[in-house]
C-alpha cells in the first residue's frame, strides 16, 4: 500500500491505495487539475468508482470529526503507529497530527501530488515512469487496456 497526500489550493488529503493507484492518478495529472476534485474526476477515467470511493471516505471522516472532536483520529493515529501501520482511512489535515500522519507515514510507501506546485514527490520505494503507461481498471477489475500519460510542461518528480 501506499499512502497518497493530494494538496491543492484549499486543502490536503491522504488515503491509502494500491501502487496501480497511484499511477492513475499520475496519469490524471496530464489533465492539469487544479483542485482535489478535478483530479478525482479525471482519475475516474483510469480507475472507474474512485472519486466515489475517496469523497465518501472523506465524508465519513467530516462526520466523524463534527461528532467526536479531532481526538478520534489522533486515536486512530496513534494505534496504527503503535502496530507500525499507516493509518487506513482517507482523512483531511487538519493539524499537526494530521500534517505528521500524511507526510511522514508509518508502514507504507508515500506519493505526495501537489497541485498548487505541480509537483510530484514520492519516496524511493516508488517508481513513477514520465511518460508512462497505465492500465484502466473498470471498478472491478483491469480491463487489460492500457494508456500512455505524460505530464504537462511545469510538472516536476521529485524523490523524497
Amino acid at each position: 500500500m501506499v499512502r497518497i497526500t493530494i494538496k491543492d489550493q484549499e486543502q490536503t488529503v491522504s488515503f491509502l491505495a494500491k501502487r496501480d493507484t497511484v499511477l492513475r492518478l499520475v496519469a490524471a495529472c496530464s489533465a492539469s487539475p487544479e483542485s482535489l476534485g478535478d483530479l478525482l474526476a479525471a482519475t475516474d477515467l483510469y480507475q472507474r468508482g474512485i472519486a466515489a470511493a475517496v469523497m465518501s471516505e472523506l465524508m465519513e471522516f467530516d462526520k466523524a470529526l463534527l461528532r467526536q472532536g479531532p481526538g478520534f483520529i489522533h486515536d486512530a493515529i496513534s494505534v496504527a503507529r503503535s502496530k507500525g501501520q499507516p493509518f487506513d482511512s482517507a482523512f483531511q489535515v487538519i493539524d499537526e497530527a494530521t500534517k505528521v500522519e500524511a507526510l511522514e507515514p508509518a508502514g507504507c510507501e508515500l506519493v505526495i501530488i501537489d497541485l498548487a506546485e505541480r509537483t510530484l514527490r514520492a519516496s524511493p520505494g516508488v517508481e513513477i515512469p514520465i511518460p508512462g503507461e497505465v492500465q484502466v481498471h473498470d471498478g472491478e477489475k483491469v480491463t487489460g487496456k492500457k494508456v500512455t500519460y505524460i505530464l504537462p510542461q511545469g510538472w516536476s518528480l521529485e524523490t523524497s
